[in-house]
């Protein structure tokens, strides 16, 4: 709690709710103040009121839950990008079909020197049946210029035969250090197959554009945060599997401009042919990337790639590597995946291990994610040597597991081992890679699937006894725990966020339900109402939008220069009081009339340049929804 002075009239005050606040001295609590883009107080109603000033925005939540914004610790957000830059052959099933949809897209974009795309996956196998190496079903309809597509998985790519002459691949190029260039076994020619980020590097690179540009990246990062606010996440980690400076740049004009609406943490990739002479280069991308809501201080690394029981990285380089940049001060975060015979993450540990014994041990806060597969014995060692787990609970509940043996079973998809042993598991999506398996990003069905582990669109109350290890279920507490105080110490912000604390930074969620109070196989399916990302609404669910709030919006418009002249704000303002007036009557006939005409004067300010393109896009927004609330 805190005590109110005459400077501590609250900007927002939440009453009436069910505030579950991940503190463990104060677990609940019915109000919240917010003031400067900080938590000014927590407790009950009555004392929230000594806070409530002439301009505090008083939010009624009637109830309902308010919690932390969840973290999300492993997120591809800037992946993203492959949907809105490249062609998508998922919609697809046949090679005909993708064929054809390659065609279509070229016709629609003449004079391109590239194709880029994602989702040629498992039908690329079909050209072997047709007596065609994978790389002839692309050449079939692009020949002329470099096509390269994208597993889901992004492990593995298919190019045509003019990517392949561009990188100047043929039977001769030797396999990089972890990757694989996949021949024809008689011939040894390439058949258009690359698997892992290095062999894949060896055609991107070549390519005329290899990355996305900053403008792309920036409209990626802003397209991401909508969904991001909407699903409640307010800070993530994002690893990066390619060297990339336009996306640093991106975030870097995004942070000066103000527009970040989430906390990122950035995870640099670590290419397994460069060892530690890259060590440099990290550094001075760490020095010079470091902003507001963002920042460079973690270095990503491959332990494994998919399916194939090999290492990406030569173990003595792997340790030798992570020691240096454990002593440069940066955190590693490691992928290892594994599968029942083979388990990376007990090399990426020997990493970590011997790292400490050269540099000594310090608050390093290393990570291991996805660990589908971790022996028994190595979970002590994650205690031990003071690793994060950042596993994907949602991928927890897929049938794929269910022919795994009993004995198998012990070292699949640990959580309740983590947690039991006092190990702050982050949780997070791996998101979009998650996509292919019909997943989001989510937290709540990442949460639902940690206590289940079951398939979120299948479950039921009657399926409880059919979990594949059930000795690995977490409880809501603890699910909570990972995907905000957890995911916070993740990104060494636990003093600034992840539990609602005075003095924290307000990024807060108000959900529809109270989670403690529903089945847990409904967990899922609650809504995100409202989130907040330091002070500031960045999501509001339709459901809660009325004419005072758009007014509201409309002053904060006006205060941020976005429209020409105080009369353009004005008589939007004049409109909606009338609205309010009628809402309070629950006159839906009038509501709906006079906000017709709140938009058609919307339209008008737009077509004069009396409002900002962004002011006019969100309260439009906002408009369409009201009208809808009401007709």
């Amino acid at each position: 709690m805190a005590k109110k002075n005459s400077n501590q009239a609250a900007d927002f005050i939440f009453k009436n709710g069910d505030v579950y606040t991940v503190h463990k001295d104060q677990t609940w609590a019915e109000a919240v103040a917010v003031k400067d883009g900080k938590i000014l107080y927590v407790g009950d109603n009555k004392g929230v009121a000594d806070f409530k000033g002439t301009s505090t925005r008083v939010v009624d939540l009637k109830g309902k839950m308010l919690m932390p914004g969840f973290v999300d610790s492993h997120n591809h957000a800037y992946l993203m990008a492959e949907s809105l830059f490249w062609l998508s052959l998922n919609p697809y099933s046949t090679v005909e079909e993708r064929q054809q949809a390659i065609k279509d897209y070229l016709k629609e974009n003449p004079g391109i020197k590239q194709l880029r795309g994602v989702g040629w996956d498992e039908v690329i196998r079909d050209g072997k049946a047709r007596g065609l190496a994978p790389r002839e079903l692309l050449d079939q309809v692009v020949s002329d210029i470099p096509a390269v597509f994208i597993a889901n998985s992004h492990h593995s790519i298919l190019v045509n035969s003019k990517a392949l002459e561009v990188a100047g691949i043929d039977k001769n190029t030797p396999d990089p250090q972890g990757g694989i260039i996949e021949r024809d076994p008689t011939t040894g020619e390439p058949t258009g197959i690359l698997h892992e980020f290095s062999a894949q590097n060896l055609v991107i690179n070549a390519l005329p554009q290899p990355d996305f540009t900053v403008e792309q990246y920036k409209e990626t990062i802003l397209t991401w945060q909508e969904i991001a606010a909407e699903d409640g996440i307010t800070s993530t980690f994002v690893p990066v599997h390619y060297p990339t400076e336009n996306l640093l740049k991106a975030f870097e004009d995004l942070d000066n401009a103000g527009k970040l609406t989430v906390r990122y943490d950035l995870g640099l990739w670590a290419d397994e042919t460069k060892g530690t002479e890259q060590i440099g280069k990290f550094i001075e991308a760490r020095d010079k990337y470091q902003g507001k809501s963002y920042k460079v201080d973690t270095i990503k690394i491959f332990s494994d790639g998919v399916g194939e029981n090999q290492l990406v990285w030569n173990q003595d380089v792997l340790e030798k590597t992570v020691a240096a940049l454990d002593k440069e001060g940066f955190r590693v975060y490691i992928h290892a995946i594994g599968n029942p015979e083979f388990f990376p993450s007990h090399h990426a540990l020997d990493a970590f291990e011997y790292a400490a014994e050269v540099n000594g041990k310090r608050d390093s806060r290393h990570v291991i994610t996805h660990i589908d597969w971790v022996k028994e014995e190595d979970v002590t060692r994650f205690k031990d040597l003071g690793v994060i787990p950042a596993p994907q609970p949602a991928w927890f509940g897929k049938d794929w597991y269910s022919n795994v043996s009993g004995e198998q079973l012990k070292n699949l998809n640990r959580l309740n081992s983590y947690f039991e042993a006092g190990i702050p598991v982050a949780a997070s999506s791996d998101f979009p890679s998650t996509d292919t398996f019909k997943r989001d990003m989510y937290p709540l069905t990442g949460i639902e699937v940690g206590i289940t582990r079951l398939d979120p669109d299948t479950t039921a109350e009657t399926d409880l006894d059919k979990v594949v290890w059930p000795k690995e279920k977490a409880t809501l507490e603890e699910m909570i725990t990972s995907y905000t105080i957890n995911g916070a110490n993740l990104i060494f912000q636990e003093d600034e966020r992840g539990s609602i604390e005075v003095g924290k930074k307000a990024d807060l969620v108000v959900l529809d339900k109270n989670l403690f109070e529903i089945p847990i196989t409904t967990i899922g399916e609650a809504k995100v109402l409202l989130t907040m990302f330091e002070g500031k609404e960045v999501f509001r669910h339709p459901t809660l939008t009325n004419a005072s709030y758009i007014k509201r919006l409309v002053e904060q418009f006006e205060e941020d220069g976005e429209f020409a002249n105080h009369g353009a704000a004005r008589s939007l303002q004049t409109h909606l009081d009338t609205v309010f007036r009628f809402e309070k009557q629950e006159a839906a006939e009038m509501v709906v009339k006079h906000m017709q005409r709140f938009n058609q004067l919307l339209d008008n300010h737009k077509k004069d340049g009396l409002i900002s393109e962004d002011a006019y896009n969100t309260l439009k927004t906002h408009t369409d929804s009201l009208i809808k609330k009401w007709q």
